[in-house]
């Protein structure tokens, strides 16, 4: 279960849930995350004009949007999946933690950074 999506998901799980009775605050900030990395995409890197935006581009990019917190709802909300999930990594190392920890980090910074490329 070495998954780095899984990884991100139990870190929000930890900061966000912490008395494990809600999943859909973490589910909600790891889908803002990987949304906001897809605003980043959609608005730099694509040759979009303001005059496609508009028109088909935005209600894809909505569908999009919806579809990112839909799977992730389905994914994260099964008990048994998130037990399975917190379980495993509960068991890591010190020293696993802390490098993934600062993994996590430089990734939430990067995404947030984001802001300022042009």
């Amino acid at each position: 279960m070495k998954n780095p999506y899984y990884y991100l998901f139990y870190r929000f799980n930890q900061f966000l849930n912490k008395k494990r009775d809600n999943e859909l605050g973490p589910v909600f900030g790891l889908s803002l995350l990987v949304a906001w990395n897809l605003v980043f995409i959609y608005s730099k890197l694509l040759p979009i004009a303001k005059e496609n935006f508009d028109g088909f581009y935005k209600y894809l990019f909505v569908l999009l949007l919806i579809s990112i917190y839909v799977i992730n709802t389905l994914l994260f909300y099964n008990k048994r999946r998130v037990n399975k999930i917190i379980e495993y990594y509960e068991k890591e190392s010190k020293e696993s933690k802390r490098t993934r920890g600062w993994l996590i980090v430089f990734y939430i910074l990067f995404s947030f950074g984001l802001i300022f490329v042009r």
